[in-house]
């Protein structure tokens, strides 16, 4: 039950999710950060950071989902580098950052219903 409640926070939080700009990623002990150029007119805009940050975090959490239960998925929407994701954010739509979340949320939860996922109203 707790990939379905990572799978349905990830589908709220696409629901919010924005795009962003960045220039440089870092991944340290003390998490995830990222900086805008100095020339990026939108680097002051606090919502187009988190935006991408938030949405690369679930995209890994989602991929290594697929990767620990063996699903079989492939492709750029399921790599496990969180760069890359953010990348992809800063110039996507906010509708195609929900539909990519969604996209793999679904995909997930067909895989976890192969592996035998149960009903609480049985």
């Amino acid at each position: 039950m707790l990939s379905s409640r990572i799978i349905l926070a990830a589908i709220i939080i696409a629901g919010t999710a924005g795009t962003a700009t960045s220039q440089t990623i870092r991944l340290d002990d003390r998490g995830f950060s990222f900086r805008f150029g100095k020339d990026d007119r939108r680097g002051d805009v606090e919502g187009k950071r988190a935006s991408c940050e938030v949405y690369a975090r679930i995209a890994q959490v989602q991929a290594d989902a697929n990767i620990r239960y063996r699903c079989g998925f492939r492709g750029p929407q399921w790599d496990t580098d969180t760069r890359n994701h953010f990348r992809w954010c800063r110039w996507a739509r906010r509708a195609d950052l929900a539909r990519d979340q969604l996209f793999r949320s679904q995909g997930l939860q067909d895989c976890f219903n192969r592996l035998g996922d149960f009903d609480d109203r049985r």
